[in-house]
């Protein structure tokens, strides 16, 4: 069977860390809620080893691959227990397959101001892939209907 290969870990994602944590020092409206610490921080991290912050896990089965929005946000969707979620692809694209089983990470955060839904998001810790190979480089790619070229 295919071996699980870690496509995303927020914590080696260094931009997306620097740019969250930006917002949220700097803005009024922007970042998120640092109820417990700042985001990406050691304290952050601390808190989710230690349990102050919740992780959740999801593991199934990735049902569709697709761009939403306006065609330009690449996402994934995952079938567990049941239920189906949505989740941004982060990391090598050619794992996203429907069929591989998948895992996903993460953790609750409240953003700073409420925009649409929620004020609670899903931060994605880590993304593990299934799979027993990655779609071959010339495979056609996702359109923004969620089908293939």
């Amino acid at each position: 069977m295919g071996e699980w290969v870690k496509l995303y870990e927020l914590a080696e994602d260094e931009e997306t860390v620097r740019l969250v944590q930006q917002a949220t020092l700097n803005t009024e409206d922007f970042g998120l809620v640092p109820e417990v610490a700042l985001f990406g921080s050691e304290k952050w991290w601390q808190a989710i080893q230690e349990g102050r912050i919740p992780s959740h896990e999801l593991h199934g089965v990735i049902t569709g691959v697709l761009m939403s929005g306006h065609g330009d946000w690449p996402e994934f969707e995952l079938e567990a227990a049941g239920e189906k979620s949505r989740w941004p692809r982060l990391g090598p694209d050619e794992f996203y397959r429907v069929g591989n089983e998948v895992r996903v990470e993460y953790v609750l955060q409240k953003a700073r101001k409420h925009w649409l839904g929620s004020r609670e998001q899903e931060q994605v810790l880590r993304i593990f892939v299934k799979s027993v190979d990655p779609a071959p480089p010339d495979s056609p790619a996702p359109t923004p209907s969620g089908t293939a070229c």
